[in-house]
């Protein structure tokens, strides 16, 4: 979709830019065996991909290996954050940057002071924790854990009450959509009821399913900015439902942005993998960001994106950016 946009797939030597699609069928094996081939073929001047993270870390040492550039677009995994590679660049944030950010957040937008953290026995949650309480203390932010174990979460009633007694006015959910839906299915509805957080992973269809109409008590990091004067961001999602019948979500969000940033670059340095590099990396401050759907793309030294975290409120018509529903 983006390659036809305009005319933006012919350089100015007269040759175009073509996409070559690849499946690695989630599998790292797979995605290994990809890398390999795409490495090995002159012709290829960059990878925007992959879609999970354990494929995207058996990619890279390829890529790297055959400075080859590669966008990381959709892939939140910490472990990413971990590789050092010169080619590989992230337009989106891992699962601690997130946590972070959004601590970040409701210290500088809300008055919040005390929050409750509710964390799931899983990996996930233990990583969410504790990147959420690492920031939360660098920025004086108040925090309560209360633990819920397990899949079913059996300790739900016990876990409710004691954050109804703690009267926060935030809840922070280290978790997945399950964990959420069910917090905010039992939570009472009040006058004053806490704001309730989460991250990307909230913005699914299993959430809003799960949740029912409770759904409208959850706020997430969203990585798509579906400002209301946002028209190229508009004029864009209506074309992609109309032509695909289905919403457009973050991934396809994600995945636009980096074609429309490796093409950006490519008409300013060609398809030199040295020049391409240097043309990312001078994306290094707000002041020179590239504005994409999902916000504006600019990098720290490594490589990874480097812009905080925009905050969605889940309405009776869909995700909704906070900031405009609070001017309201």
């Amino acid at each position: 979709m983006r390659l036809g946009d305009d005319k933006d797939e012919t350089l100015c030597t007269g040759r175009s830019v073509k996409l070559m699609v690849l499946d690695d069928k989630g599998d790292a094996t797979e995605a290994l065996k990809l890398a390999k081939n795409i490495s090995g073929r002159q012709s290829i001047v960059a990878v925007i991909g992959h879609l999970t993270t354990v494929c995207t870390l058996a990619a890279i040492p390829m890529y790297n290996s055959a400075e080859l550039i590669h966008i990381s677009p959709v892939a939140t995994g910490d472990n990413l954050e971990r590789i050092v590679s010169p080619y590989t660049f992230r337009t989106i944030l891992s699962e601690s940057e997130q946590a972070m950010s959004l601590a970040d957040y409701m210290y500088r937008t809300t008055d919040v002071k005390k929050v409750v953290l509710v964390c799931e026995g899983s990996p996930l949650g233990d990583l969410l924790k504790n990147s959420f309480l690492l920031r939360s203390r660098e920025i004086g932010l108040s925090v309560e854990i209360i633990p819920v174990q397990g899949n079913s979460f059996p300790d739900l009633t016990e876990t409710i009450d004691k954050i109804l007694t703690m009267r926060p006015a935030a809840i922070f959910l280290a978790g997945g959509p399950e964990l959420a839906a069910l917090i905010v299915r039992e939570l009472p509805r009040k006058a004053r009821s806490p704001l309730v957080f989460g991250t990307y992973r909230i913005i699914s269809e299993e959430f809003v399913e799960l949740a029912g109409r409770h759904s409208t008590k959850i706020l997430a990091a969203h990585p798509c900015v579906w400002r209301s004067d946002f028209k190229k961001g508009r004029d864009v999602k209506t074309r992609y439902e109309r032509e695909f019948k289905h919403t457009m979500d973050w991934v396809a969000v994600q995945t636009y942005d980096a074609v429309d940033l490796l093409l950006w670059v490519i008409k300013r340095a060609g398809t030199n993998a040295h020049s391409i590099r240097r043309v990312l990396q001078d994306l290094n401050s707000s002041s020179n960001a590239l504005l994409g759907l999902a916000g504006p793309i600019w990098f720290n030294s490594n490589g990874s994106l480097a812009r905080g975290v925009t905050v969605a409120a889940y309405t009776d018509s869909g995700w909704k950016l906070r900031e405009e529903l609070v001017a309201k």
